[in-house]
This record gives C-alpha cells, sequence and structure tokens, in this order.
C-alpha cells in the first residue's frame, strides 16, 4: 500500500484537517498550542479525520513537511 503526506492541525493529541476547526476548540489564549504537522495516510483508506486521534498515526506525524515527504517516499519505494 502507497502513502501520501497530509498537512494537517494538531492540538494537544487531536488531528484536524482545518486549522480553524482546531482553534475554535481552545480558548483565545492558548491558540498558540494548535500547531501544523504533516502525516502520512495509506492511500485508498478512508479515514473519519474529524474523529481521529493523533496515537493513531504513531510514528507517522511529523513537524517538517520536507521529513514526512521523505519518509513516505521510503516507504513507498520499500
Amino acid at each position: 500500500m502507497r502513502m501520501n503526506v497530509q498537512k494537517m492541525w494538531m492540538l494537544h493529541d487531536t488531528l484536524f484537517l482545518n486549522e480553524n476547526d482546531a482553534l475554535k476548540v481552545e480558548e483565545k489564549e492558548v491558540r498558540e498550542k494548535v500547531k501544523a504537522v504533516y502525516v502520512g495516510l495509506d492511500e485508498g483508506v478512508d479515514y473519519d479525520l474529524t474523529q481521529v486521534r493523533s496515537d493513531f498515526f504513531g510514528s507517522w506525524i511529523f513537524k517538517a513537511e520536507k521529513e514526512a515527504q521523505g519518509e513516505v517516499d521510503e516507504f513507498n519505494r520499500s
């Protein structure tokens, strides 16, 4: 199975596809806790990304897009 990289937004241990959805969850004072991450996702799998917690993706969450793409490319070559 091949993987893709998806940019998502993490707040604590929850992932969001949309930054605004993540920002709505917390009070204004803690918005800086919402951060962009890059997640390796299996192609062709229909994730319910409105409910998925970050521990579901294990080691496939990266802070940098370049690092995520490198790991996904290496996985796809094997």
